[in-house]
């Protein structure tokens, strides 16, 4: 099901399948690169809007048993709350993570759109996560400033890593801020140049599940952690 927010100065539109932001427009410009299949060798993956990261962000390693950048965009969320500019939407965990709830909520607030995650662990034990936002942002890579230095497009498809809760840049002359709400600490740059789109992911350590020397967040029984965002296009 796909439902459009709006208010005067933008929109998006959400997909229930995968609670995905198909795109995102301010004052009928694109910010978000539209979501399309991209045939990359002999596999269709999906490119462009925006997808959560839950529970976890990048390649399972500590655990073995999720998929890359989490289950949450594969999945069906159900709609609990829904205005004009706002959305919120529900997903009970799967297998390991099958006592763990998911409230995913964006919001449009003049230019900007707010995006906030609660995961509820309602299990006897803890669980392991890093979640994140992955943006897909248009930029036709001519160039792209990050804190108005220029990046090294080379380095794009291995990622570059930012720590911080905030992060701003131009890309295809949108001036762009990202600021971190609530455990916001790490940033992923990433592009694989098949399409006109960069990704500036804003994350709770990024990449940790990958590596046991990394520190994921261990949710506690009955503990609810918050991971919160504002994408906010300066007109």
């Amino acid at each position: 099901m796909k439902i459009s927010l709006k208010n005067s100065l933008a929109s998006l539109e959400v997909n229930t399948n995968g609670a995905y932001i198909d795109n995102f427009e301010v004052k009928d410009t694109a910010v978000f690169f539209p979501k399309v299949m991209v045939k990359i060798g002999d596999v269709l993956k999906i490119r462009g809007g925006m997808h959560v990261c839950a529970p976890n962000f990048g390649v399972d390693e500590r655990l073995n048993t999720l998929p890359s950048h989490g289950f949450g965009r594969d999945l069906l969320w159900k709609i609990i709350q829904q205005q004009e500019d706002f959305v919120k939407l529900s997903l009970e965990g799967i297998e390991d993570y099958e006592d763990v709830s998911f409230i995913l909520t964006y919001r449009l607030e003049k230019s900007s759109l707010f995006l906030k995650l609660e995961i509820e662990n309602d299990s006897n034990e803890k669980k392991l996560i890093a979640p994140g936002f992955h943006p897909y942002f248009y930029s036709n890579h001519s160039p792209v400033l990050i804190e108005n230095e220029e990046i090294d497009k080379e380095a794009l498809p291995n990622s570059i890593y930012i720590d911080g809760k905030d992060q701003s840049f131009i890309s295809n002359n949108n001036d762009i801020e990202i600021i971190g709400l609530e455990n916001i600490n790490k940033y992923v740059i990433w592009s694989d140049f098949k399409g006109d789109y960069i990704c500036v992911e804003p994350t709770y350590d990024a990449n940790s599940f990958e590596d046991e020397n990394k520190n994921v967040y261990e949710l506690a029984s009955g503990e609810r952690f918050e991971i919160s965002a504002e994408i906010k296009v300066n007109i």
